[in-house]
């Protein structure tokens, strides 16, 4: 009986063991079903490169892109192109899920298969015509979606077996097999001593004619997208820029005679601001007149006689000889000079001393000290001069000249007149001073100027002051003093250029910029000067540089740069150049290429940008 019951026993043991090792089979060979057709989802800023990243990590060869309204790439029918192409090349078959009606149309064009949603299946369901069913419009991707239903892996019916269910079973089979072999006495089998055999890695060579294949295909790609997506340009465009002047009447009223009607703020009307001072100067004057005195050093040296005739020239005591300068010298005792001879011309050496008065009256003194000089005698006719002569080879010495200094009437109104300029251009100074004193004390609020031009300024009759009896005084210098009151108007420069700046804007075209205002160029004149009513007007002009307008900001600026990128895509770059240089809007264009062995403007628009400089100044 207990031997039965054993074997019974034993049976279901091996029932069981078996029956949990058909589990695992079971669960073993379950294995996910994974579809030939594969979903992406692009966003609605992806570039055509983001969405062919998406496409080369499928090794599907049906691929469907759900794309939402809106998205870049459909903005231009290049950007399909290129994905299509790019599929082409990795034997993919693209289709679009999409709603946008400007994708579908481009997507027609190129022969593309459009759907209009995903079914319920997981499955793209063809187009219909209810696009504006919002019921069937595509959104953007959602991170927890990423693939069509029947690409998912089908969930198994059997219960899910833990892991720790799993190591229980395992610990279960362990005992159950020793139980077993005590049943049945066999001993427990020892494991096999053999090795098992080693796994070998086996290196294949590729195949060189599909390697080099992938080598050319892999560079072909790669220069069409540098050709195609890379390339861009920068054009730098200087515009037309020309010079804009205006002329404003301007009225300057007096603040205080003017104040209520200042308070109104009138139309081209400031004020004005009387100002004066009295501004004197001492100025210190040097004596011109001379009175030379005879008691000074005379000059003297040696000269050398010549006699070119053929008799000799006798000469007495005191002869003259006189210089180009007119200092005269005498020789001291007479001499006789002996005449020309076939052994050269007659000469004698002589002391000769400077007379104190010139020929023409004046004190020799200093002035007698000459270098080597030609000497004539005054005392002959012109026509014998050229036969006697004399010549001096060293420097005459001793020259001293004495006079005394005194205070003449030319001095006295050349220090008038010196005190009358000097008083008047001070004075113009010192208002200036004063007016800028006023901008000071408001703390650079308001920026004051003088008003100048003819009459602006008043200056009044300048007083001197003199000693009595300065004339005839021996006195190398002497001071003279004076005094003058002026007068003038200072205004808020600000409140001007407002006006100006004001009249530049209305003046200047609608399709231009006003980008510079030349304040060095006001200017203005006086035509009206009312004293009783306190009120100067004048003509005031000011110059500024307006140029076009060529910004996205600008309605006529952003149609000219949509023009330029219409006319030049594609065209060689000096063809380009021409092109935007003979745009009336344009003075001067740069284009720079990248790469710069690129020879023409890239096809895509959005690879061309611009950048716009300011007109040089004109003035």
């Amino acid at each position: 009986m207990s031997k039965k019951k054993n074997k019974d026993d034993v049976a279901k043991l091996q029932e069981e063991v078996k029956q949990d090792a058909s589990d695992e089979v079971s669960v073993a060979d379950e294995s996910e079903i994974v579809s030939t057709k594969k979903v992406v989802y692009a966003e609605i800023d992806d570039e055509v490169t983001s969405v062919f990243d998406k496409l080369k990590k499928i090794t599907a060869s049906h691929i469907y892109i759900v794309v939402p309204k809106r998205a870049l790439i459909f903005k231009s029918i290049v950007n399909l192109k290129i994905l299509k192409r790019k599929a082409k090349d990795l034997k993919k078959t693209i289709y679009f899920v999409t709603n946008d009606d400007n994708g579908i149309y481009l997507a027609s064009r190129l022969g593309i298969t459009v759907y209009d949603k995903v079914n319920g299946e997981g499955k793209p369901s063809l187009f219909s015509t209810e696009i504006n069913d919002e019921k069937l419009r595509i959104t953007p991707l959602k991170a927890s979606v990423n693939a069509a239903q029947e690409e998912t892996p089908t969930r198994m019916a059997e219960k899910k077996i833990s892991i720790s269910e799993i190591l229980r079973r395992g610990k279960d089979k362990a005992k159950n097999a020793v139980n077993i072999s005590r049943l049945t006495g066999n001993k427990t089998p020892k494991p096999d001593k053999k090795k098992k055999p080693e796994r070998k890695f086996v290196l294949v060579a590729p195949n060189r004619q599909a390697l080099i294949g992938l080598i050319v295909v892999s560079v072909f790609i790669l220069l069409t997208i540098v050709y195609v997506a890379l390339p861009g340009t920068t054009i730098y465009l200087t515009p037309t820029a020309s010079v804009l002047e205006k002329s404003v009447n301007i009225t300057l009223a007096d603040y205080q005679k003017n104040r209520v009607e200042l308070e109104t703020r009138p139309k081209h009307m400031i004020a004005g601001y009387p100002i004066s001072t009295t501004v004197s100067r001492d100025l210190t004057h040097f004596a011109t007149g001379k009175e030379f005195s005879e008691r000074g050093g005379h000059a003297s040296g040696k000269i050398t006689i010549i006699n070119k005739s053929s008799t000799s020239w006798p000469l007495v005591a005191g002869t003259r000889f006189q210089s180009e300068d007119g200092i005269v010298f005498r020789i001291a005792v007479g001499v006789t000079v002996e005449p020309a001879s076939s052994t050269g011309l007659g000469t004698a050496e002589v002391f000769v001393t400077a007379d104190p008065m010139d020929a023409y009256g004046a004190v020799a003194g200093e002035r007698g000290n000459i270098g080597p000089s030609t000497f004539f005698l005054p005392g002959l006719r012109e026509d014998s001069r050229d036969r006697l002569y004399a010549e001096s080879y060293e420097d005459m010495t001793g020259g001293v000249t004495d006079f005394v200094e005194f205070i003449s009437a030319q001095d006295i109104e050349a220090a008038r007149a010196r005190l009358n300029d000097e008083l008047k251009k001070v004075a113009y100074e010192e208002l200036k001073k004063e007016v800028d004193a006023k901008s000071e004390l408001v703390g650079g609020v308001s920026e004051f100027v003088l008003l100048e031009g003819d009459g602006a300024i008043k200056i009044g009759d300048v007083k001197v002051n003199l000693e009595e009896g300065l004339e005839g005084q021996k006195r190398s210098e002497f001071t003279v003093s004076g005094e003058v009151f002026v007068s003038g108007v200072y205004y808020n420069r600000n409140d001007m250029l407002e006006i100006l700046k004001q009249e530049l804007l209305l003046k200047k075209s609608p399709q231009k910029d006003l980008i510079r205002v030349n304040e060095d160029t006001t200017s203005y004149r006086i035509f009206e000067w009312d004293e009783n009513r306190g009120k100067i007007k004048l003509t005031a002009n000011i110059k500024g540089i307006e140029q076009y307008a060529i910004d996205d900001e600008n309605a006529s600026g952003q149609k000219l740069l949509e023009k330029i990128k219409e006319h030049i895509l594609g065209k060689a770059v000096d063809e380009a150049k021409v092109y935007i240089q003979n745009l009336p809007e344009i003075n001067k264009v740069e284009i720079e290429n990248w790469p710069v062995w690129a020879p023409t403007i890239p096809k895509l628009p959005d690879n061309i940008d611009f950048e716009v400089r300011d007109a040089v100044m004109v003035k």
